[in-house]
């Protein structure tokens, strides 16, 4: 069976999940978006289409018997869903690290289980469990799942305001964690194959705004060890997580250069999307390859890449801008502007010296 007669299923409908469809065609793939939203912007660019909600089984079974391989551009997919889909032993990456990276406190037990540095953290389970941890120093209160983007975290400097933020969070199962005073915040975007071969990209450095990424450079502003300790570092996780496809682990490095592992995403990643235009082969198409049983591929670095996120308003500067030999724009086509919503992204381009 050539390519043209495999379709790859993706559960999402965001930008992500439009550049993995566009990743999967230009490999000669047809591919089948399930979304809720009619309105996702990754559905104008699948072959066929599924809208229907997660928990829908009739609709996923369908799904299920039209695709050869199934991903998901998204984490927070009900866990019944995984379960439901990893009976096909179609998904990847597997189930069991989706679920790991759904949940804070498996994310950090799974660092600590493989002797991966992490901050310090406790479970919190209910407020009693608040007493169980030293308030001399900052900290952040961050519930277990669902969180992304700043949402569902709290910075903590006394027990009172631990208990406020348990309860504003509805009491839901949180981690509490030591606020990390970093030099800089770098992220990898790894990916490994059915056959065990895996790549890493060279790291980003990364800016927040309002906790929602602002740039993405690469090459990083760090030295060749930092650079290779977290390299070594995302290689032992992709594959202790017996992991196929792109996973992107997110990383402090402080002022003495101890390197700290702060989160990962089962997925393709906003860290990753310089990769587009700054390397020979994007997370895209390493993603789409591992996960059909093709070889991923060892690219080059070939320009010097800014990426800067487009959120709410800041659309409209690019919208009608064209791309130029050094500016590379993506506008994802989302109906609504909404504040802090990831419009598009721009790639600013520079040669290498």
């Amino acid at each position: 069976m050539t390519n043209k007669e495999k379709t790859i299923g993706i559960l999402g409908g965001g930008q992500l999940g439009m550049m993995l469809a566009d990743a999967a065609k230009n490999l000669g793939f047809k591919t089948n978006i399930y979304s809720p939203d009619y309105l996702s912007p990754a559905l104008n660019y699948s072959t066929d289409q599924t809208i229907a909600e997660f928990d829908d089984k009739k609709n996923l079974t369908k799904f299920l018997e039209s695709v050869d391989y199934i991903t998901i551009e998204f984490e927070n997919i009900p866990s019944d869903t995984i379960n439901f889909i990893a009976k096909s032993n179609k998904l990847f990456p597997p189930s069991d690290a989706i679920k790991i990276s759904q949940d804070r406190l498996k994310e950090k037990d799974f660092c600590r289980e493989n002797k991966i540095a992490t901050n310090r953290y406790i479970n919190v389970l209910n407020a009693g469990d608040l007493s169980d941890w030293n308030y001399d120093k900052k900290s952040v209160m961050k519930t277990r799942q669902l969180g992304y983007d700043g949402k569902g975290q709290k910075i903590i400097s006394s027990k009172r305001e631990a208990k406020e933020a348990f309860n504003k969070f509805g009491q839901v199962p949180c981690i509490m964690e030591e606020f990390i005073d970093f030099k800089l915040e770098a992220s990898t975007i790894s990916v490994r194959d059915t056959y065990g071969n895996t790549y890493t990209y060279p790291p980003a450095e990364n800016f927040h705004k309002n906790h929602i990424l602002d740039t993405s450079n690469v090459p990083a502003s760090i030295n060749m060890k930092t650079e290779n300790t977290l390299k070594d570092i995302s290689t032992k996780m992709i594959t202790n997580l017996d992991y196929i496809g792109v996973l992107a682990v997110e990383f402090f490095v402080l002022k003495d250069n101890t390197i700290l592992v702060n989160e990962i995403a089962p997925r393709v990643h906003n860290s990753g999307h310089w990769t587009l235009d700054g390397s020979e082969v994007s997370q895209f198409e390493q993603h789409i390859r591992a996960i059909s049983q093709l070889k991923i591929l060892t690219p080059k670095l070939i320009y010097k890449t800014k990426m800067l996120n487009l959120i709410g308003d800041d659309i409209n500067i690019w919208k009608n801008k064209n791309n130029s030999n050094n500016e590379k724009i993506y506008i994802y086509g989302k109906t609504d502007i909404k504040k802090g919503r990831k419009m598009g992204h721009v790639n600013f381009l520079e040669d290498l010296e």
